[in-house]
């Protein structure tokens, strides 16, 4: 009986091999431990809806995790719609949506366009409020794929450089240590392959809630509340702008002017709903 091959020449049978593998195998083969991971784990533990709690049926193998339920899904998809493309408020089937809506025809941002889920009301403006409090990422996260299912051609032909999220003052922060901003800044992130940069972009006073405030308080409130660390931002970089709502737009205004101010070509804004002032 032959003598059993040494741990040191086993190892090196196998590094060998492993050397051989091209990186479409090494994925495939991550892709595959990954799944049997996922379908073990939801066998133990079935996902349920983020919203809802409800259970959410198994899934494809290649298929991407699910966090919503379909009547979750539905309500939140429910504004989706034509949407103005300079500012994201909803229009009607007649209406050009490159061309400035009733909403924003008095408005000069500095942004060039918004690209979001639907409009700040029931389903999505519960999420939206759910995804402010810390512990609930993971609805961030779903209404961060959602935004990116409807937008993904358009974002990507948009060739963005960077995504930047919205910030939090310092001590805002301190209370407010989760910012759904950076969450969908991050997801946006991956799907695009792009960098995500959280230290480009500052917030240098504390400010009022913009929602507490009238339109005509808010754009006071903000005002040249941004500034770009020097030197950080590439010239000419185009930018994806992340915040979880837009409203006035004061608040994405502020910012994309403090990153054109140093440097940026163009200003993009995404968001995951666009509230028309009824609501905040």
């Amino acid at each position: 009986m032959s003598n059993p091959p040494s741990f040191r020449s086993f190892s090196r049978q196998w590094m060998g091999r492993v050397a051989g593998w091209s990186c479409g195998t090494v994925r495939q083969a991550g892709a595959a431990v990954a799944r049997l991971g996922r379908s073990a784990l939801e066998f133990l533990y079935p996902p349920t809806c983020r919203l809802c709690g409800v259970e959410i049926p198994s899934q494809a193998a290649n298929s991407e995790p699910l966090v919503f339920c379909d009547k979750c899904l539905e309500g939140l998809c429910s504004g989706a719609g034509l949407a103005c493309l300079r500012c994201g408020a909803g229009i009607g089937p007649y209406v050009d949506p490159h061309d400035a809506c009733r909403h924003c025809r008095d408005d000069s941002f500095a942004f060039e366009s918004v690209v979001r889920l639907g409009v700040y009301e029931n389903e999505l403006q519960q999420a939206v409020q759910w995804g402010k409090h810390r512990g609930n990422e993971g609805v961030v996260a779903g209404l961060a794929e959602l935004v990116w299912r409807i937008n993904g051609v358009a974002l990507t032909q948009a060739e963005i450089d960077v995504i930047i999220p919205i910030p939090f003052h310092r001590w805002q922060a301190l209370f407010r240590p989760h910012n759904p901003a950076e969450e969908l800044a991050r997801m946006w992130g991956r799907r695009l392959n792009i960098p995500v940069a959280t230290h480009i972009l500052r917030k240098t006073r504390w400010t009022e809630k913009q929602s507490t405030l009238p339109p005509a308080q808010r754009r006071v409130n903000v005002k040249d509340a941004f500034a770009v660390v020097e030197g950080a931002l590439p010239a000419g970089a185009t930018v994806l702008l992340a915040d979880d709502v837009l409203t006035t737009g004061t608040t994405a205004h502020e910012a994309a002017r403090a990153l054109k101010k140093s440097g940026a070509s163009r200003v993009i804004v995404g968001v995951v709903a666009r509230g028309l002032g009824r609501h905040s």
